[in-house]
């Protein structure tokens, strides 16, 4: 590294704090690096729309998420998301401007990814310094050396779709990744935990590999053989200083917090077209007995039946926004064993039928 780039990283370092920024305390463990925020809502603008149609109502302005250590709530990100599709009426918006992102700004571990000395490096440094930028994202290369695989999930509530996130992030790997190596790494398979109905091409053309949807896990599967390529932005002095200051920046950095009601939804929706997603087989997902899990949950005010059924709710008027899915397909993603019954606990929810949400929007 030149001296007068030391010099430069040196004063960036002198600067450098974590700002924690999020716009109300149910959506302080759910934090991530605002820069995803940042770069999406200034693309957007460029396309036409305002601060105000993007990030109006969140309680995140784009001057609060503009420096390069900044946070926001990863729901923040999903809304704006949402809102994209919507007003361009393209649902490929974000996974467009993500193959063409240009990464800037990205703070600590912007620096530490460009200055790994190989793709395995890289992706250890991710996992380990995880807690440094993201509150709500979980990276696992448990299986890369054995099956070259990275997976990662979002610790959202289950009411929030995720989907445009971890399709943003699959194409924004790939194409970053392409920009730091002599050649692209060679992808296997692509796959995706959420469900989508349309485009799906896009993404195995893209990908130029197998891409599946409504799979276990949201994973990219390498090439073994390119886990030791170097990088080429690789500088081994750098990484060292780098490494050191993220050790000192996560000492300093709260564990994230056990939040028992994303860990009961989340075994919830695995289960609830089962119809096996009582408390019991609950509880002993997340490895406790039944009386246990009550206590926690009536330790943050709420009850097993108040999530079930919140969640529910939530889930029936996400899945009705997506007009490709029957009432029937619904009725039974939620567990209910006839539309009837499912209309029945909507009309209880809402005050309307499940029909009239579809022809509100």
């Amino acid at each position: 590294m030149h001296a007068f780039g030391r010099l430069l990283f040196a004063e960036f370092l002198e600067k450098l704090c974590n700002l924690r920024f999020y716009s109300n305390m149910d959506d302080a463990n759910y934090l991530h690096l605002a820069a995803l925020t940042r770069d999406f809502v200034l693309h957007l603008q460029d396309l036409g729309y305002s601060e105000q149609q993007l990030l109006g109502g969140t309680g995140v302005t784009l001057a609060e998420i503009t420096p390069p250590e900044a946070m926001a709530p990863l729901t923040v990100i999903a809304e704006v998301m949402r809102r994209a599709v919507a007003l361009t009426g393209d649902d490929l918006v974000h996974f467009k401007w993500a193959q063409e992102r240009q990464f800037k700004r990205l703070g600590l571990i912007g620096y530490l990814g460009h200055s790994s000395p190989t793709l395995r490096d890289l992706f250890e440094n991710v996992v380990r310094y995880e807690r440094t930028f993201t509150d709500s994202i979980h990276f696992d290369i448990s299986e890369l050396e054995r099956q070259g695989l990275v997976r990662w999930e979002a610790f959202l509530p289950a009411s929030v779709d995720a989907g445009n996130i971890m399709e943003a992030q699959a194409a924004q790997f790939v194409s970053g990744l392409s920009n730091l190596m002599s050649r692209p790494p060679r992808l296997l398979e692509v796959t995706f935990r959420h469900h989508r109905n349309t485009n799906k091409d896009a993404f195995t053309s893209y990908m130029n590999c197998p891409v599946s949807f409504d799979a276990s896990h949201t994973a990219i599967r390498f090439s073994k053989d390119d886990l030791d390529l170097e990088l080429q932005t690789a500088d081994n002095e750098l990484n060292a200083i780098l490494r050191k200051h993220c050790d000192m920046v996560l000492e300093q950095t709260p564990k994230n917090r056990d939040d028992i009601r994303l860990r009961v939804e989340k075994s919830i929706v695995d289960r609830l077209s089962s119809g096996r997603a009582n408390i019991e087989t609950v509880s002993r997902d997340l490895g406790m007995s039944s009386r246990t899990l009550a206590r926690r949950l009536a330790d943050v005010g709420t009850t097993y039946q108040k999530v079930l059924s919140n969640l529910r709710k939530a889930l029936a008027v996400r899945y009705l926004d997506d007009v490709a899915r029957s009432q029937t397909e619904i009725a039974f993603l939620l567990g209910y064993s006839d539309v009837s019954s499912f209309s029945s606990a909507f009309k209880r929810w809402t005050g309307h039928a499940p029909g009239d949400q579809r022809t509100s929007h």
